[in-house]
């Protein structure tokens, strides 16, 4: 019996809770294995499958006789990565079939063994489709092909380690890294981590709260409430977090409210490790305003959304939304922007910002705010670097 790596192991075994709702991202950091190769291999392929599903499935299916939903959770796995390991990976194609053999029946389905082993042996020689709209769902295919057409290519890479400084004027010197830009301006303090080796938390300078993991779009977005010291911030839905220390480390007196205890609490984590004040609320903007009526010079929300704009992040997300989400997630938008609104000082500004290129999530809700105008707009999708595509909109008060 080949002994299978534990890398593909935990890859299989990822892949198959995404299934059930899980998120790859929290998967892998607790089903990885501990040894740096295997915790390697298993991120490279389960990430790596997410990305270029579509296009492994269109390979399997014309050999498999059937759609990959047909098939049997555990072989469909084994089936995905022993695909990807032969044309996208270094893995020597005998030892990437055996290692799907393997797979398939360590997940629990010794039976169909055989039907992985034959399908990969034909779907092995034959080229992968290049295509990259293959590795969207129709709909968005749809909706993104020729507009987006340099970022949907760029959707099957990973996206590079973004982090901020917790003070920019004192970097951590050993920690290789290189300026970001959003929108192709540099966003202060912002850079990409250059070949990080092993997991984030061990990285120079990270436990001790000199930085902390931020897309620079999203550091640029909390850069349009402009904090400084003394101006009073509610981040409306902080979790996890990132936007808060951004304004908290510019001097600003932070409030960071979500809904749910758990995220809130990885806030907490968060400011405790930067050492930088936060405080944190639990509160359900659906339900309407604060109880207390107290305002702020400046209300960031940075509202719940399809997230499509985070897809080389979390390549897990395509898979899952619908044709209806972006206009069911605009109703929730437009109820949290209004009930948030609601706490902005009368000269205040009201930030609104969603990680999604989509209109019907982003302007069509910043501009349908009853009594607010558009005072300035950042559009980073189609991102111009390594950014995710985000909108996000400074609204004035009119009159």
């Amino acid at each position: 019996m080949t002994a299978l790596n534990p890398g593909r192991l935990a890859a299989g075994r990822v892949l198959l809770a995404v299934e059930r709702g899980g998120h790859a991202e929290d998967l892998l950091a607790e089903l990885a294995p501990p040894a740096p190769a295997d915790r390697r291999l298993a991120w490279h392929l389960a990430m790596g499958v997410l990305r270029r599903q579509g296009s492994l499935d269109a390979a399997l299916e014309p050999v498999a006789g059937r759609p990959m939903a047909k098939v049997d959770a555990p072989a469909r796995a084994a089936l995905r990565l022993g695909l990807f390991e032969v044309h996208l990976s270094r893995s020597p194609v005998h030892a990437a079939l055996d290692q799907a053999v393997e797979l398939c029946r360590r997940l629990g389905a010794p039976r169909a063994t055989g039907f992985v082993n034959a399908v990969l042996r034909k779907a092995a020689t034959q080229p992968l489709p290049q295509d990259p709209y293959l590795d969207l769902p129709t709909w968005l295919a749809r909706r993104w092909r020729g507009a987006l057409d340099a970022w949907v290519a760029g959707l099957a890479t990973p996206a590079p380690l973004a982090g901020v400084w917790r003070d920019p004027a004192a970097p951590v010197a050993d920690l290789p890294t290189e300026p970001a830009t959003a929108a192709g301006q540099p966003v202060p303090g912002a850079f990409l981590v250059v070949d990080p080796q092993g997991p984030v938390e061990a990285l120079p300078g990270f436990a001790e709260g000199r930085w902390w993991v931020m897309d620079p779009a999203a550091a640029a977005v909390a850069d349009l409430a402009q904090p400084r010291p003394g101006l009073r911030v509610l981040d409306a839905c902080a979790a996890p977090g990132g936007k808060s220390l951004r304004l908290a480390a510019a001097g600003a007196e932070v409030l960071a409210v979500d809904l749910v205890p758990e995220r809130l609490a990885r806030v907490d984590e968060a400011a405790a490790r930067t050492g930088l004040p936060v405080a944190t609320r639990l509160h359900d903007w659906l339900d309407g305003p604060l109880p207390d009526p107290q305002v702020f010079d400046a209300v960031l929300v940075d509202a719940p959304c399809t997230g499509l704009g985070t897809l080389r992040r979390h390549p897990e997300i395509r898979w899952r939304r619908q044709p209806t989400d972006p206009a069911a997630m605009a109703l929730r938008q437009r109820r949290i922007l209004g009930h948030a609104a609601g706490h902005v000082a009368p000269e205040g500004r009201l930030v609104y910002a969603v990680c999604s290129p989509l209109p019907e999530e982003g302007e069509a809700v910043a501009a349908g705010l009853a009594g607010w105008r558009i005072e300035q707009a950042l559009r980073t999708g189609p991102p111009e670097g390594h950014e995710d595509a985000f909108q996000a909109f400074v609204l004035r008060r009119e009159g």
